[in-house]
């Protein structure tokens, strides 16, 4: 095993997608199912 230098440090990629991203994109699809939602079945204030 060999020791990185700072630089190779930098550059190395260590994950896809954070946590961040992950969550965003799970916002936006339950937004858009209960977008979905309320227009396919609208329901009136009561």
């Amino acid at each position: 095993m060999r020791k990185l230098s700072t630089l190779e440090m930098l550059n190395t990629k260590a994950d896809g997608l954070s946590a961040g991203v992950i969550a965003a994109i799970a916002a936006g699809i339950a937004f858009f199912a209960g977008l979905l939602d309320g227009y396919t079945r609208p329901y009136k204030c009561r």
